[in-house]
């Protein structure tokens, strides 16, 4: 999945945790295209910016591990239990 966004966040994820410690960071292709505070922030720009499944979104965390939201990340309201739950990818590296 996403494999070329991917080999450029593991090119560059000792710049990225120095620089966007904790941030949602969007990636497509092989550039970054925001941080951002919450998965919610990152998302939503993503989605405004970039075409569904052309994007990455990693959080790099001070211990290693990487959130990766891969594709299409839809957010719905807790409340909403009509509507399935979408898919997300999770991937811990």
């Amino acid at each position: 999945m996403r494999e070329r966004e991917n080999a450029y966040y593991k090119a560059n994820k000792a710049e990225f945790r120095e620089k966007y410690l904790d941030k949602w960071l969007v990636i497509a292709g092989e550039s970054l295209y925001g941080a951002y505070d919450t998965p919610q922030e990152a998302a939503a720009n993503a989605s405004a910016k970039l075409e569904p499944g052309e994007f990455l979104i990693h959080k790099p965390a001070n211990d290693g591990t990487v959130i990766e939201i891969g594709g299409t990340v839809r957010l719905r309201h807790p409340d909403d239990i009509n509507t399935p739950k979408p898919k997300r990818a999770i991937t811990y590296v």
